[in-house]
């Protein structure tokens, strides 16, 4: 329960810092709340997230709205990558934020950590939140950053950084065997 809170807390926050965004939508899935602040950026997000011959996965899956296909595809690649990596943890619930470009990624995580950085992704574990640059999104990207998610919840502990990059490395490697 305390961990929710702060996850609000950090979004709130988050939000509220960005002076371009005055209010965001949230879009829920099996396993994740996407928080964005426009229309344009969900349906420019779900446009450039191409599940390509993984497409066959979204068949069964009712999608009527961009929202849907958007948290359709996520639950794809979060199923996916818990498969390439055969660890499948309970009840995983993250945020993922969608961010215009990776300069708002950037200033993200140097206000969260205090250091310059050149990421177009990152994944804060404390807060289990998913910053992404909808610019600089395809399968590859979110896959790789779904993988440190998978492996955070999957071990429960905080792991070496390099374990977690040989793995998630693996996981954009084989995504699409």
């Amino acid at each position: 329960m305390h961990g929710n809170i702060c996850r609000v807390v950090v979004i709130i926050l988050f939000i509220s810092s960005l002076s371009s965004i005055s209010w965001a939508h949230e879009l829920k899935s099996r396993f994740t709340t996407i928080v964005y602040n426009s229309e344009d950026l969900v349906r420019k997000f779900n446009k450039e997230l191409s599940l390509g011959r993984l497409s066959y996965l979204l068949k069964n899956r009712p999608g009527i709205t961009v929202e849907d296909e958007v948290g359709n595809k996520v639950d794809v690649i979060i199923e996916r990558v818990e498969t390439i990596l055969e660890m499948f943890p309970r009840d995983v619930k993250f945020t993922i934020i969608l961010l215009p470009s990776e300069d708002e990624v950037q200033a993200v995580y140097k206000n969260k950590y205090g250091r310059s950085v050149d990421y177009i992704a990152f994944y804060a574990p404390k807060d289990r939140i998913l910053y992404i640059s909808v610019r600089d999104v395809d399968i590859g990207v979110l896959a790789h950053e779904i993988a440190h998610v998978i492996i955070d919840f999957y071990y429960g502990i905080s792991t070496p950084t390099k374990i977690h990059e040989v793995l998630a490395q693996y996981v954009e490697t084989h995504l699409k065997d």
